[in-house]
Parts: C-alpha cells; structure tokens; sequence
C-alpha cells in the first residue's frame, strides 16, 4: 500500500481551468496507456529478493483482525494473486491482485507505474494461489509472467491520482482456468450506506511471511466518493491492488490503494473500472464478468420513483437546514464541488441563499445548488434560510478540499500538525475572544460594527502565544491555551466556573455559580499530541463562537441553550 503523503500530490491546474476547458480534459484520462514487457525474468532470483525485504510501514486499526488464508486451492483464495516485481531503478516490490479473466489481474496502478522507482515496471510475476509451506513459497497455480500491464492515463498525467489507481495486467499463462476468476461488482449507493454492509479484503500483507494470504474483514464505510472508499479494514503495505470483495457472490467492488493514520483507500469499481477492464479483454479475446447490483431482500417493497418531490418534513423549529452537502467538516477532491443546502420550514420560503469562497447560489425553493470550483484548501459554507414573514436561520460548516481525503482541517493524513492553519485558528480565536469580553483590538481599530463585545472602550492587545513551531507542538503553550479559551467560554456562556468561584472580572450570560467540568487531555503522558481531541476542541469553539457572536448555527438548528448576541424573534 502506498501513503497518501506521497499518492495524492497532484498537479493542480485542473482546478483552475474554465468548466468547459476542465470538462474536455476529463475525456481522455480513462484512456488506456500500455507496457509491453519484452524479456523474462528468473522467478527464484525475484522471490527471494523480495522474501528480504521487509516492510516497516503499516495501517493496522486494534486489534488486528486479519486471518491467515490456508490452503489457498480453493475459490475465492486461489484467484487471489501475489505480485512480485521490480521497478527500472532496480526497487523490488510486492504488491496483490486478482484474476478477472483466464490471464487478466486486476490491480493498483502503483503497482505497475511509479515515477518515483522511473515509471513501468521492468518485471512482474504472478502467482494465484501463492502460500508459503516451511522456508519456501508454494505456487500451487504456478507463475506466470507479464506480458502487458495497462493503466488509465489519468494515473500517468494527473502525477499518480488515487482516481485512476488501478490497472491490469496480461499473463503469458491462463491461469485463470485452475484458479477461477472474481466478477466486477460496481455496488449501488444504497449498499454503501448501509452501515452494516460487510466484506473481505484480500492481498500478502508485508508485515507477514513472504508468500502468505490473508483476509481482513471490514463493516461499513467511512466516506464514499463516486471514485474512493475509505475504511478500516486492517491493512499493510503489500494488499495494494488486492480485491475488497463481497460476501455473496465474492464479487470485487474495491482495488485497495493507500492508506492514512486513521483510514485505508481503495478505488472504487464503478462503470469507468469495468469500461475499462471489459475493452482491454475484449482485445484479448476473454470477458470480464460483471455483477448486477444487488436485489432487494425477499419481502422488500420495490423502490417506487415519484412523479414530483416528496413533501419535506415539518421541522419542530420555525426553520432548520436538515440536509447539507458535502456533510460538514468532511474532505472532498479539488475541482468542481457541488454544495447544497435543503431547510424544512414552517412557513412559506421567501429565499435561501449558499455563499462558499465569493461564489452565490440562490434559490426560493427548499433546496440551493452551488456548483463551485475549488481549488485545495480549507472553506467555509454559508448559508442563510428566509421565510415570508421574515424569520431567518443562519447556517456555516466547514469542508476541506484536498488531494488526500484523509487529510482534515488542523491535521494532515499522516497526523501531522498543519502549523499554519493551527496558530491561525488559535490566534483569530483569543483575539475575537479577547475583544468580545474586553475590547482588546488585535489591530487597535475599534470593531464595534461588526464584532460584538461587552467593553465599552477600546484596549490594545497582547501577543497571541503559537503553538505550534517547526519542531512540532509547544506543549505548554497549547495546554495553557486551549484550557484558557475552553474554561474561558464556559463561564462567559453559562457560569461554569473553572475554580469553583465566581468571577465578576469576566462577563457571563450565565445567572448562576455552576461547578468546574474537566478540560483536555490533548496529550498522551508521553507528551505526544491527540490529533482527535485537539481537532475537537477547536471546532467546537469555533461553532459556539459563531453561533454566540453571529446566530450562525453549526448543525442547522437553531439553540435557545445557547445565549447569542444576534437578533432572535
């Protein structure tokens, strides 16, 4: 498996091209561009190059839940494929596949083309089947040679995109007819959201004996794309290009390609996958097999398609956002991004207006579409919901646009501290915080028309502390922070008092001495940071912030619990 830190840097002038320029460009990255192998390898002399090399990098979730596949003679196992090549720069590697046609594998694109190790693989092997017995592999299948390996020219020109990381592979052998070969199964978002849905994902995971299968199982999925999974199924460097398969049917609905700190990647099997599989067999004269998607369950009324929208729900407040996408705080691929917003209301809409990075989207019908065109980075989604007699909702969420969909606001893929948007956040929230109770001027102007505070004079500010350098976070600085700005709002909201005291220094909302809540941790006792808790602390406060100072709701709802500084009807 590769790591997203180096699989996802892409170039990025798609996302500034016109729409019709982008859209004509698209056309072509699905297009096959195919290595010729023109001369054979010894199989010993690779297998055991590769039995030395031992892989250190891994993305196990606890516990580890991976099963050891032995025997591997029978279906589905035997059409399971271990892939041993080595690349023009002399690199060995191993990567999984699986046979889709009598001498077609299906496998990840970085298993056969990387820029980084000077492009198409030299040689490749294949073994279905392969298990290690004492201190040898056993090929029960034998192994065949590649002879052609083919990859979508996306991959090739969009430097390595996960999209089109996936590729096949022509054996000089048909293997496949010992074996047995797994159908396509392109699953329908319904199978997707179903948060039970389980299946196996298969590969010769490097952290294991050389030439030994295994399976990982896996329920649900974190994220679905159009063209990316992303799961937790327990996986190692070794698995990429191995099938995520189904349980019925054992069709291949994922070619597993990279993994994160907190999720694995696998390229979906959606219709440009089996095109593209289906017309490189058809040249070779074979067929791919494709599953349908799966029928309802015996008793299951039939999906009925209405004739006009079906009513939307009366909501228990006057107005509230009951459906926004892309979800809030979620990360999405660069380009064009559509964004929408869909709010119940009580009475007749008069607008809805959608407004994300100067661009504006109106509508007077519950739901507003935006199609806006992204390039990475963080964004923040504003939407505002009128009705005829003038009561308003105002709504803001976060996405992040990213090459990585591992990658969040305040941390990257690997969980490694984004220090510019870090101290950038913490800095805008102890100025805002600081004038709002004080009037401290981060800039010495006077911000009364547009930022609320409960000071009636202006006051210079102080230095914001930064909390994270070149070396990583300064853990004092950080803990002392986050406690400060936590403890802080607490009491300004609701009178929780940090000591157990009452602070009459500090303005409060609050009309009673409420007792001190934990804070924290945001550090293991070894000092090392807690990417989840500090991501929680700072959305947090800077949903309440805005919703305090703006009556901008950060799940669509509006708050009567929560004391805002907006007008309220």
């Amino acid at each position: 498996m590769r790591s997203l830190g180096a699989l996802f840097v892409i170039v990025l002038l798609i996302a500034t091209f016109p729409a019709s320029l982008a859209r004509a460009s698209e056309d072509h990255v699905y297009l096959p561009v195919t290595h010729r192998v023109t001369a054979g390898t010894d199989a010993s002399d690779l297998f055991s190059a590769l039995d030395a090399e031992r892989s250190q990098y891994f993305r196990i979730f606890p516990p580890d839940e991976r099963e050891r596949v032995t025997p591997t003679d029978a279906y589905p196992a035997a059409a399971i494929a271990l892939l041993a090549g080595r690349f023009p720069d002399g690199t060995p590697y191993i990567c999984s596949g699986a046979l889709i046609a009598p001498a077609v594998v299906l496998t990840a694109a970085h298993c056969l083309f990387d820029a980084e190790f000077g492009g198409w693989f030299d040689r490749l092997l294949v073994a279905p089947g392969a298990d290690r017995a004492s201190d040898s592999v056993r090929t029960p299948f034998s192994v065949a040679e590649a002879t052609d390996g083919v990859v979508p020219r996306g991959w090739i020109e969009r430097d390595e995109d996960v999209r089109f990381d996936f590729g096949l592979v022509q054996l000089d052998q048909s293997l496949g007819e010992q074996t047995g070969t797994l159908p396509l199964a392109p699953l329908d978002e319904r199978t997707f959201q179903d948060t039970t849905f389980s299946y196996l994902a298969f590969g010769y995971p490097g952290d294991k004996p050389f030439g030994t299968q295994w399976r990982a199982p896996g329920k649900g999925l974190a994220l679905v794309t159009p063209e990316v999974l992303r799961l937790q199924a327990d996986l190692f460097q070794g698995m990429s290009g191995g099938p995520l398969v189904t349980l019925q049917g054992s069709g291949i609905f994922g070619v597993i390609s990279a993994e994160s700190p907190f999720s694995n990647f696998a390229r979906r099997v959606d219709t440009n996958v089996v095109e593209f599989a289906q017309s490189f067999c058809q040249e070779l004269g074979c067929q791919v097999a494709v599953l349908s998607p799966a029928p309802s369950p015996p008793g299951a009324p039939a999906p009925e398609t209405p004739q006009q929208p079906p009513a939307l729900p009366l909501p228990e407040q006057p107005l509230a956002f009951i459906d926004v996408q892309p979800a809030r705080w979620s990360t999405v691929l660069p380009g064009q991004v559509r964004i929408s917003a869909t709010v119940a209301a009580q009475e007749p809409l008069d607008e809805v207006v959608l407004q994300v990075a100067g661009q504006e989207a109106r509508s007077t019908g519950p739901t507003v579409v935006l199609d806006a065109w992204l390039d990475p980075g963080r964004y923040t989604v504003t939407a505002l919901a009128r009705d005829r007699t003038g009561r308003e909702l105002r709504s803001m969420w976060d996405i992040v646009v990213s090459w990585d969909l591992a990658d969040g606001v305040w941390f990257d893929s690997q969980g490694r501290p984004k220090a510019e948007t870090i101290n950038a956040t913490a800095r805008a929230l102890v100025e805002a915080f600081r004038w709002h109770l004080y009037g401290m001027s981060w800039d010495g102007r006077d911000h009364h028309g547009d930022m609320p505070t409960h000071a009636d004079r202006v006051l210079p500010g102080e230095p914001v502390p930064v909390l994270v350098t070149e070396n990583g976070f300064d853990r004092a600085a950080t803990e002392a922070t986050l406690r400060a700005l936590v403890e802080a709002f607490r009491w300004h909201l609701w009178g929780i008092s940090w000591d157990g005291a009452p602070h009459p220094e500090v303005p409060t909302h609050g009309a009673q001495l409420l007792p001190p809540e934990p804070v924290g941790p945001w550090f293991t006792p070894d000092g090392q940071p807690i990417p989840e808790a500090i991501t929680a602390t700072l959305r947090s406060l800077e949903e309440a912030f805005r919703w305090h100072l703006y009556g901008a709701s950060w799940d669509g709802r509006s708050h009567g619990d929560m004391p805002t500084h907006a007008l309220r009807d």
